[in-house]
């Protein structure tokens, strides 16, 4: 007889659906306004996307907005749905 504890041991690994999107998030971010971000500082709240860091960075990232969510959509065509603004 196997325990409960071994069958719930293949769910353990199992990411929240915005985890893809916090990693491509931080991804394009990283890549297109030079601003090293992790997906744990990323916040997915009614389709925006709150990022955590300095104001400079923040103001780096409002002015490459276009261009970010762009690499965004690029990377997965679904998170249109997802997010419509980084702050």
């Amino acid at each position: 007889m196997k325990l409960v504890g071994d069958f719930l041991s293949r769910f353990q690994n199992l990411t929240p659906p915005n985890d893809a999107l916090k990693v491509a998030v931080a991804k394009a971010v990283t890549a297109i306004a030079g601003v090293p971000v992790r997906k744990n500082d990323i916040t997915l709240s009614n389709g925006v996307a709150f990022v955590r860091c300095s104001s400079i960075a923040k103001s780096t990232i409002l002015v490459k907005r276009s261009a970010v969510l762009e690499e965004i959509f690029h990377t997965l065509p679904k998170a249109r749905d997802s997010v419509r603004d980084i702050r």
